[in-house]
């Protein structure tokens, strides 16, 4: 449980609040103050070990001839002291999330339409779990597709599936689905179909039901035909041959 914050306001006007809170053990100075009025300037400086680890300004010209304005200023150096304060516990919270969580708000954002901001959310999980399969997976497939970096979406894609190979357990393959849906999206992207279509494909080896592959197929205008043609693609014999001819395959090259 975090220590309570110890908050000192110095001068008449609350012109200056330095406070100092325990966040994971470690303790932090939040220094916020009018720096030289003529500048118009309100600043955050936060501390660490003696260091200032940020430094966040904000303009306060708007309200100097506003009525109140000293009293309105002294709100603001408040209002950015505790904003200040609440991003660096919030930042924490960030870093100690598990893979499955950011994982889960990603799957929420690019289930709202809101691809900008499961980058930005994978872009910092990354950080902190950098060879993360499933993390990558998005990671590669957004900067593709959002940011038109093409090969570098791939490359993301193609070691995340790396990854999966080496260090994913046994009977895992369930996954591989999501992986190659990703995969295929990039390569979609990059405006080369075959590839797309062979990735999409790898996937239904392992979930010849997969709604999501069989979708981006279908815009494709392809689809595998079943192993065993007289039998339905759902079949279980069809399912299991699919999946020895992919781990042949796999273990040969």
């Amino acid at each position: 449980m975090e220590k309570q914050d110890k908050i000192k306001i110095t001068s008449s006007l609350h012109k200056e609040i330095s406070t100092q809170t325990v966040i994971n053990g470690k303790k932090y100075l939040v220094l916020t103050e009018e720096i030289d009025p003529q500048k118009h300037l309100i600043t955050t400086k936060v501390y660490l070990g003696g260091k200032i680890i940020l430094t966040r300004d904000i303009e306060c010209k708007h309200i100097l001839n506003a009525p109140n304005a000293e009293k309105r200023i002294a709100e603001l150096i408040h209002r950015q002291h505790k904003t200040i304060i609440e991003m660096l516990k919030i930042d924490y919270e960030k870093k100690v999330k598990k893979p499955s969580d950011y994982l889960d708000e990603t799957k929420t954002l690019l289930q709202k339409k809101n691809n900008k901001a499961a980058l930005e959310l994978l872009t910092f999980a990354i950080e902190q779990y950098p060879d993360e399969p499933f993390l990558l997976s998005y990671y590669g497939c957004l900067e593709a597709i959002l940011n038109k970096e093409y090969a570098y979406g791939i490359e993301i894609c193609l070691k995340a599936l790396r990854i999966c190979n080496e260090e994913m357990p046994f009977g895992q393959e369930i996954f591989y689905p999501t992986f190659y849906l990703n995969l295929g999206r990039v390569y979609f992207a990059a405006k080369n179909k075959k590839e797309a279509v062979k990735a999409f494909q790898k996937g239904l080896t392992y979930d010849r039901e997969n709604k999501d592959l069989l979708w981006e197929l279908k815009k494709l205008g392809a689809r595998k035909k079943p192993i065993v043609t007289h039998l339905e693609r759902s079949n279980p014999i069809n399912k299991y041959i699919g999946m020895i001819l992919h781990k042949l395959g796999r273990s040969s090259s």
